[in-house]
């Protein structure tokens, strides 16, 4: 407490208030009081208080500070594609529109602003939603770290996020893919028949090796993935951590044998011997190098477009989860096989795109109905 100038009235308060946990320095509260002696002593006093119950700015961080301190903290833990993903949509909306603001005045207000802003531009209800999840997920921590007392995202109104209409392509129009590719890529061919038979990520293929395959035993495991972040390739985890060990069915085991009777094949043409351990989608003749998840993913689309057939590589994925639904295996079966982290994403994901569960499940209850009626009146 200090009277400047001495004989003025005017007294400047100042309290520690601990370190800022962004930045390390020391965080003084200050104050300037009018009046006597003894009554800015109380002020003081009063200051003090506030310090001790946190009811004051913790920190001179700003966001921009926080989404650098937060991307720092998940990269070594996050695969790299996902890193890039949230530093682009960080770069291009998030820190030009609330970078600036220090985290202590940002409030539901201010986002709830910003979403209504991005959707008049344009932006798509998901991509919004998106965006709040990374500002949601950053300012969680902040209170985690101290920097907040609570998050401003939790009172904040994000549009909901809808889920587009799933596109399951038929058992034929499958086919019908399958025997193209044979004739034109059989790279691509091997590719469309395990996502579809093993329900496996475009990453997760990409990555698979012929140590992977066990055709004796008919098993198949997932332990690797695929992802290209700024044009380069990475080898990391699957997407959830998991590795996964799954059965094959005489088809699937028939499509890796003749795929690897054609890499031996073409390997002894072309004089290049097989490398150690070969990719088993390689456009290479000696195997050592994997086809790129884009690559797979233009090459499916330039064959859809040619056959007139809209679909994704990925609802291949989507055609071995709902049709193993369907035929009645259980959910968590199907969750694990392909690498769902809980089964009731899986469940809510997909159940309601099929109508046949409904009708077997009314049967089964007509059924149990008709037996009890025939009792009673036996």
């Amino acid at each position: 407490m200090r009277e400047r100038p001495p004989g003025s009235g005017r007294w400047q308060l100042r309290a520690f208030a601990g370190p800022d946990p962004a930045t390390g320095r020391p965080v003084q509260i200050a104050r300037t009081f009018l009046g006597g002696k003894r009554a800015a002593a109380k002020a003081l006093a009063g200051l003090v208080a506030e310090v001790e119950a946190g009811t004051f700015e913790r920190t001179r961080a700003t966001v921009s500070d926080l989404l650098d301190k937060w991307l720092e903290q998940i990269e070594p833990t996050r695969r790299p594609k996902t890193v890039a993903e949230y530093r682009s949509k960080i770069e291009n909306r998030i820190r030009p529109a609330l970078g600036a603001m220090r985290l202590a005045k940002l409030g539901p207000d201010n986002l709830d602003a910003w979403y209504r802003k991005w959707l008049d531009e344009g932006l798509s209800p998901t991509t919004v939603h998106h965006l709040h999840a990374i500002l949601s997920t950053a300012l969680n921590q902040a209170v985690k770290w101290g920097w907040i007392d609570r998050s401003p995202a939790a009172r904040a109104s994000a549009p909901p996020l809808r889920q587009a209409p799933m596109k399951i392509p038929t058992p034929e129009e499958l086919n019908r893919l399958h025997q193209v590719a044979l004739d034109v890529d059989p790279v691509l061919a091997t590719a469309i028949a395990l996502a579809a038979l093993t329900g496996a990520r475009r990453g997760e293929l990409t990555a698979l090796r012929w140590s992977d395959v066990d055709l004796v035993a008919s098993r198949l495991r997932i332990a690797r993935s695929l992802t290209v972040v700024d044009g380069a390739v990475h080898e990391g985890p699957t997407k959830t951590h998991q590795v996964r060990d799954i059965a094959l069915d005489q088809i699937g085991v028939g499509v890796l044998r003749d795929r690897w009777a054609y890499m031996r094949d073409l390997s002894e043409r072309a004089g290049s011997p097989l490398v150690e351990d070969p990719f088993v989608l390689s456009y290479n003749a000696n195997g050592g190098l994997s086809v790129g998840p884009d690559t797979i993913t233009h090459r499916f689309a330039s064959l859809t477009k040619q056959l007139r057939i809209s679909y994704r590589f990925h609802d291949l994925r989507h055609f071995s989860v709902s049709t193993l639904i369907a035929a009645g295996v259980d959910v968590r079966t199907v969750a694990e096989r392909h690498g769902h982290a809980q089964a009731t994403m899986t469940l809510n994901r997909y159940a309601h795109a099929l109508p046949e569960r409904d009708r077997a499940a009314a049967g089964i209850l007509g059924e149990v109905l008709g037996a009890a009626n025939s009792l009673r009146h036996a």
